[in-house]
């Protein structure tokens, strides 16, 4: 009786409910009639089609993956930029900041040196070549050999004239023809499988070698935008990535027409917040990103919590290991466990590993893997109706350079696991010893927690610009950081010489002395820029100095310090 009475009460309440709704949608509907009913029927057709397209417009314009507020300042500078006095300004400033860039950069030719414009008309002899060759080397100046740079050369001199022979071996060779290189084939699947074990790949491994960390991540991403269009019918597709994310992921949503949603890292960690990546995705989401590590600080996103998302919304997972990718999978052997980061976790559909760094073989070498062969299916072309013949390619070049594939080959044989463990304990206990140092400095500050190779610092006390600018007049070529500013270095074989870490620990422990005694010193030449750059709201003046670098550096227009 209880249960019958209780079902009864909340009849009488759903029919009340429904009962007062029917009567607003009536006085609604009569109010609307009774407003238009002076308008011909083509006119009210028209004022909705007008609302319709209007209130479009206001949704598409609020609810975007960037913030509103965001959006609203670009704006605002936008529309100041076009007003006469603040574009005069602005033009005024940039153009002064790009004559400043031509007049002192690697484009500037010293005396001596002139620009080669055309063909010779008579072909140079050997030996007159390679004279010319040591010509161009004194335009070098920066010590790489002794690690004097933040990156750039991973590998020592051990292996130098063994890949030399190997390359010159196979210089001619081109794995679009392995009819003809049948040995090239068969190295370049054999890097595939040797670095798909070193990530437990669970079969048998599937993907490419590449010319290098961008065009793995470019392929990953034109791989899963056509796979979620298939599977999924996904027209619209967005990835979800840190903001400390490689830029190829970026350029790849410029190639391929899909949307970045960037996602904040931990103000203090510097590693992505998984919870902010769950509430990025949504169901146009192809795949979601993690670093391991990230380039800025050496962070190691949470691979674990990372896949554990993709497992449940049902996305793309790619490991961007293309720093550490001949580092992490040692890393256990070698002393430094770490938490899963590759195919042990379900959800990760492709990693991007760069063997050109410490796998230590030449520039122009990476490989991207993916979890199945019908994933891999998706990054490759095919054209079957080409006069010229059937035509398939597995990356974004037709021809590549076999020599490549053989000295990444050729490097990997060489090294052998035990040769990479015995590296990788050495660069992270390098870069162990460089964060203990750093952190007895006074004013400064490592970002982060460094797990592998890479390792920044900022100040807290100090412009830390002006440290890089110490630094650089040292000799040193270390990279700089923004938002927030910092300097970083990635730690490799060059910098393991004896001497090298002291050294650049008693460089920053005198630089950092020199500008704590002027905390507010104004910044001046390159570290004035880039203070300069940071603080530009309109991002879209930066891209554009940022392009006159690129401009400059292919001129041959002989603007240089001297009149030869």
């Amino acid at each position: 009786a209880v249960v019958s009475t209780q079902s009864t009460g909340d009849n009488v309440h759903f029919n009340h409910v429904c009962r007062v709704l029917y009567d607003h949608f009536t006085l609604f509907k009569n109010t609307v009639n009774e407003e238009f009913k002076q308008y011909e029927i083509w006119q009210v057709m028209l004022i909705t089609v007008a609302l319709t397209l209007m209130s479009e417009a206001i949704f598409n314009f609020l609810i975007q993956d960037e913030p509103l507020l965001s959006r609203l300042k670009k704006q605002v500078f936008r529309i100041a930029r076009k007003s006469p006095i603040v574009g005069t300004l602005i033009k005024e400033k940039v153009d002064e900041t790009k004559a400043d860039m031509a007049n002192d950069g690697p484009w500037c030719l010293p005396e001596g040196h002139t620009y080669q414009t055309s063909l010779p008309d008579t072909g140079l002899e050997d030996v007159a070549l390679f004279s010319l060759l040591d010509h161009y080397g004194t335009l070098s100046v920066v010590d790489w050999k002794n690690g004097r740079c933040y990156g750039t050369v991973f590998a020592g001199e051990d292996k130098t004239d063994m890949l030399g022979e190997v390359y010159k071996k196979y210089c001619w060779t081109n794995p679009l023809h392995p009819d003809c290189f049948k040995d090239v084939r068969k190295m370049e699947a054999e890097i595939v499988s040797m670095v798909g074990d070193m990530f437990h790949h669970p079969g048998q491994a599937a993907g490419s070698v590449t010319s290098g960390g961008t065009e793995s991540i470019l392929m990953s991403m034109k791989t899963h935008r056509d796979w979620a269009r298939e599977t999924k019918g996904i027209e619209n597709p967005n990835i979800v990535a840190p903001i400390t994310a490689h830029p190829a992921f970026d350029k790849a949503a410029a190639y391929f027409k899909i949307h970045i949603i960037h996602v904040p890292v931990d103000p203090v960690t510097y590693a992505v917040n998984p919870a902010d990546v769950a509430r990025a995705v949504n169901s146009n989401t192809i795949c979601i990103v993690g670093s391991a590590p990230q380039y800025p600080h050496g962070v190691m996103d949470d691979m674990v919590a990372l896949n554990d998302i993709a497992v449940r919304k049902g996305v793309g997972f790619h490991v961007d290991a293309c720093l550490g990718g001949f580092l992490i999978p040692f890393m256990e052997e070698a002393g430094y466990p770490l938490p899963l980061f590759d195919f042990r976790l379900s959800g990760v559909t492709a990693i991007s590993v760069d063997t050109h760094k410490y796998g230590y073989t030449y520039k122009g070498s990476s490989v991207v893997l993916y979890r199945t062969v019908e994933m891999f299916f998706y990054q490759i072309t095919s054209t079957s109706e080409w006069a010229g013949g059937i035509y398939a390619s597995p990356t974004m070049a037709g021809s590549r350079p076999g020599g490549n594939i053989a000295v990444t080959w050729a490097a990997m044989m060489s090294f052998g696991r035990n040769g990479y463990v015995s590296a990788t304990k050495e660069v992270i206990a390098g870069a162990r010893y460089l964060i203990a140092g750093l952190e007895k400095i006074p004013g400064v500050e490592v970002m982060g927690n460094p797990q592998v190779s890479c390792v920044a610092w900022t100040s807290n006390t100090f412009n830390i610009y002006n440290m890089s600018s110490d630094l650089t007049a040292k000799g040193w070529n270390l990279a700089v950081l923004q938002f927030p500013a910092g300097i970083h270095i990635a730690l490799t074989q060059r910098h393991m010489a004896p001497g090298v870490i002291d050294e650049l620990l008693s460089d920053i422990r005198d630089s950092a002395a020199l500008q704590m005694s002027r905390p507010h010193e104004k910044a001046t030449g390159a570290a004035a820029m880039y203070g300069m750059a940071a603080q530009i709201p309109d991002r879209s003046i930066v891209d554009d100095i940022a392009k006159e670098f690129w401009k400059l550096y292919y001129s041959t227009n002989n603007n240089s310090n001297n009149s030869s």
